[in-house]
């Protein structure tokens, strides 16, 4: 998956770099180089390194996830919201389900989900104890208006200097025009912009991405075809959970309309306990292949370094490249064209993160080497 800089668009979505008979060598946590086997194997520094061997399966980046929605609103039939202990339950269990299913990086969304918006403070706060034991969690404020401007200021500014997370997503609501205030807060917070977009506006979404420049945008099924058109023109990248939905038919196109146009798209699971109660990133991929018409390259990489960048790390993950932290997955499958036709498996074998082996269906330790 060696590339260009930056998100993946037109032709190279669709170019993995795929080696035949390749090789990865790790060191202290960082990919050192990547090539064909008989090259890394005569490197001075591949002499004493630990071998583990996968002949005949497919060894590659690990998926990211932008878009792990957590909070504290009611799940299923249930009336009252969730305890802390509840939380706390569910992103622990989230976060090793994503990891055996090869997801070592993603982006959670997250809010209180109440009132006023001093209560995302302490949700944020918790999952915030969660995430400094592992590098695999992006935090992302998740916020819709409609609970005081003055509020949205002060509890920015306490996110912001607490560092309590990394970026803030606004959920654009149709008829109800942002301030210029409210933007001028999020460029002096230094925190990443995320857009979520109803969809439905062409004439919104061209004012919000002039202003905000947000570097990844969430996108329903389908957009119209102007919004299309302006998501790949600019530089930000279009999210798509094909997951959401899937059940309800209906047109799924957008996504291969921004692809088509030059646009960066990447692929997310949209997990949220209450509608789509899903985390594994490869049925997002057999999904987008079936769904929204991607080819199993573009979907690869729509899944890792797109959505590395959509996470906001694409800089250190989503691609084997030297320098770029090991965070590698061994799949049980020949072919990486079998992920999506073989769905509804799991076949991540051997997961790798920062150098270390985070999850084995094999099995497979250090010292047996």
């Amino acid at each position: 998956m060696h590339g260009p800089a930056g998100a993946r668009r037109g032709a190279a979505l669709e170019d993995l770099a795929a080696i035949e008979d390749g090789a990865v060598l790790i060191c202290d946590g960082k990919i050192a180089h990547v090539g064909m086997t008989r090259r890394i194997e005569n490197l001075k520094e591949a002499r004493d390194a630990l071998d583990i061997a996968v002949h005949g399966r497919v060894v590659m980046p690990a998926f990211c996830d932008p878009g792990l929605n957590l909070g504290r609103e009611p799940a299923g039939e249930r009336k009252r919201r969730k305890r802390a202990a509840e939380l706390d339950a569910e992103a622990l269990q989230l976060m090793r389900s994503c990891r055996h299913h090869g997801t070592l990086t993603a982006a959670w969304k997250a809010s209180g989900d109440a009132a006023d918006f001093h209560s995302d403070l302490a949700v944020l706060r918790q999952l915030a104890r969660i995430a400094e034991e592992s590098r695999e969690i992006v935090q992302t404020w998740r916020v819709a208006f409609g609970r005081g401007e003055r509020d949205f200021l002060e509890v920015l500014e306490t996110i912001a200097r607490r560092k309590l997370a990394d970026s803030v997503e606004i959920k654009a609501i149709p008829g109800s025009p942002l301030g210029e205030d409210i933007f001028r807060a999020i460029d002096d917070s230094g925190l990443g912009r995320k857009l979520s977009w109803p969809g439905g506006s062409p004439d919104g979404l061209s004012r919000i991405l002039g202003r905000f420049h947000p570097q990844s945008v969430f996108c329903p099924q389908p957009l119209v075809g102007h919004e299309c058109r302006l998501l790949a023109e600019s530089a930000a990248i279009a999210v798509f959970s094909p997951g959401e939905h899937a059940l309800e038919g209906g047109e799924a196109n957008s996504a291969r309309a921004v692809a088509d146009a030059g646009g960066a798209i990447a692929l997310s699971s949209g997990y949220d306990s209450r509608h789509t109660p899903s985390f594994s990133m490869q049925m997002v991929v057999a999904l987008a292949v079936f769904r929204l018409r991607l080819s199993a390259e573009e979907a690869i990489a729509a899944a890792t370094i797109n959505a590395a960048y959509a996470c906001g790390c694409g800089e250190t993950a989503g691609s084997l490249e030297c320098g770029k932290r090991a965070n590698v997955l061994v799949l049980d499958i020949s072919d990486y064209r079998d992920l999506p036709r073989q769905f509804g498996v799991n076949h991540v074998a051997i997961a790798i993160r920062d150098g270390a082996v985070v999850f084995s269906r094999n099995r497979w330790k250090a010292g047996a080497a």
